[in-house]
């Protein structure tokens, strides 16, 4: 075989265990379905369930962070709390980690029926129902990477040759440095740690490394796994910078784990070779078992180091205005149920409407020092309708009935005005600053207080309730707004500061009534899209 040809073979074998592994994650989380997951909340009420849940969910998905954002959605919709449920996802590393062990076990037969008999129900349309379409994906994502690593293992044999000759070859066996490096670039590149333990189990079973050489690959794949894990922490909420967190702890346990293993193989190698004699008799089976043992140990690290763990990701948690920007409905999952995904962007765009009162507690007459400041207010309030924008972009990549895609545009349009208002608001309690003094800034704050209140109880009730009444309150004030602009320009003593501000107040003032009438209008037309769809 030739040197391209043996190339060639060795990346067609990597290219279908990589399809394998994505084609058996996308397929499998579908197909959990709505009371699997019921069930799988249920079961995360306690440290040890959370633990067999995480397991059995980690092997289901072969992905920790799809548990991840399954568990991270549970605690936005409040059916989980912040408790032990988070450390399912630390668990979920353990199942995705008997990837290995099955690459360990020569299955290309098993492998190379499975991928014949999902290919002759594929070709002759055998499969009726999505779920069965979705089920014969999955396995033939299995039998993909099971026999990617066959074809893999088949063509290490002449390279192998080629490469024991080789001092560059040498001199890496030699580099466990080089060789950690390796390992990390694989994790990196395929964002899994399993995967590439997967192929140095791979690369042992075909005699390409030894036990010694691939355990510092495997070291540096659960290191870089961890910075996998760390790159995810910024962008999350507290809950998702908690699972996270708690994974890089997971991860950076097992390398020590994994590092002691090594070192003390150096020491003491004829009381190494005994010890890894239990765990199998090939080498291959030998490298999977130890690196499911770097998961469990990782993974019990820490359960035993949570506390410190949690205060740790406290000290970096979010301002007040991020937390208050967090959604507490949108959920990534109810983007495959359309109708579900609308509805929950809905209520997430009515809470934030809710909001809008609040905006002027702080310079009302009665004071509600409770209330989160107005600048915060108005930040989370344009992060949560541009969060509530981009599900609504991401629902709308997928095929959507006419009607669902006017409701979805009639949502956007309005998460648009949402945050419009929000802004607004923030421009009028600035504005009114210089002008307090002045018996009619007061009045138009309370004015715009009554107002508000009525938009947010408008859409409180998801536009269902006629809104006649809040429109005919928010008429036109242009005619009353000039009245009083001049009113006070013929006033004497009145400090041009404080008229300036009351006058950008009167104008806001125009402009907030405006997008009010526009974000009411928006909720009835989404509720009345809605109730004439069903």
């Amino acid at each position: 075989m030739s040197t391209i040809a043996t190339i060639a073979s060795l990346m067609s074998g990597l290219g279908l265990f990589f399809l394998g592994v994505r084609g058996l994650s996308s397929n499998l989380v579908p197909l959990v379905g709505r009371r699997a997951r019921v069930a799988f909340a249920a079961a995360l009420r306690g440290p040890v369930s959370c633990a067999l849940s995480g397991i059995v969910a980690g092997l289901a998905t072969q992905s920790s962070t799809a548990v991840s954002w399954i568990i991270i959605s549970f605690v936005k919709g409040g059916v989980l709390g912040e408790g032990a449920a988070l450390l399912a996802p630390t668990w979920a590393n353990v199942g995705t980690a008997l990837l290995p062990i099955i690459v360990a076990i020569d299955t290309s037969v098993a492998a190379g029926l499975v991928i014949g008999v999902v290919g002759f129900a594929t070709y002759f349309k055998l499969a009726r129902g999505d779920r069965l379409r979705r089920m014969l994906d999955a396995a033939l994502g299995a039998g993909l990477l099971l026999f990617g690593m066959h074809l893999v293992s088949e063509t290490v044999g002449p390279l192998r040759e080629a490469l024991m000759h080789d001092a560059w070859w040498a001199a890496a066996l030699q580099s466990p440095l080089l060789l950690a490096g390796i390992g990390a670039a694989f994790a990196l590149a395929a964002q899994s740690s399993s995967v590439a333990a997967a192929i140095a189990v791979a690369a042992v079973s075909s005699d390409l490394l030894d036990l010694a050489a691939a355990l510092p690959l495997i070291i540096g794949a659960n290191t870089a796994s961890a910075l996998n894990n760390a790159l995810l922490i910024p962008g999350e909420n507290r809950a998702g910078r908690i699972v996270f967190g708690l994974q890089v702890m997971q991860k950076l346990g097992g390398s020590l784990l994994l590092l002691a293993l090594y070192l003390y193989g150096l020491a003491e190698p004829q009381q190494m070779g005994r010890l890894f004699g239990l765990m199998g008799e090939s080498a291959a089976a030998q490298l999977a078992v130890l690196f499911v043992i770097a998961q469990a140990g990782g993974a019990l690290i820490t359960n035993l180091a949570e506390m410190p763990t949690r205060r740790l990701v406290a000290r970096m948690a979010s301002n007040p205005a991020e937390t208050l920007g967090e959604p507490a409905f949108l959920m990534r999952e109810a983007l495959s149920d359309p109708g579900t995904a609308l509805d929950l962007a809905m209520r997430e765009l009515a809470r934030l409407s809710a909001r809008l009162p609040l905006m002027l507690d702080h310079v009302r007459e009665e004071k509600v020092q409770e209330t989160p400041p107005p600048a915060q207010l108005s930040v989370a309030g344009t992060r949560l309708a541009s969060l509530v924008k981009s599900y609504l972009a991401s629902l709308l990549d997928r095929e959507l009935s006419a009607r669902r895609v006017s409701r979805a545009l009639l949502l956007d349009d309005a998460a648009g005005t949402a945050a419009a208002l929000h802004e607004a608001l923030a421009e009028f309690v600035e504005a009114s600053a210089p002008a307090r003094q002045l018996p009619a800034a007061g009045r138009l704050i309370e004015a715009l207080h009554a107002l508000l209140e009525a938009v947010a109880d408008h859409a409180v009730s998801l536009g269902a309730e006629d809104p006649e009444l809040v429109l005919t309150l928010l008429g036109h004030r242009d005619q009353l707004m000039d009245e009083l602009r001049h009113r006070l320009s013929t006033q004497a003593g009145v400090p041009p500061q404080a008229l300036d501000g009351l006058f950008r107040m009167t104008v806001l003032f125009e402009r907030i009534v405006w997008l009010s009438r526009r974000l009411v209008n928006g909720f009835t037309q989404v509720h009345r899209a809605q109730t004439e769809g069903l």
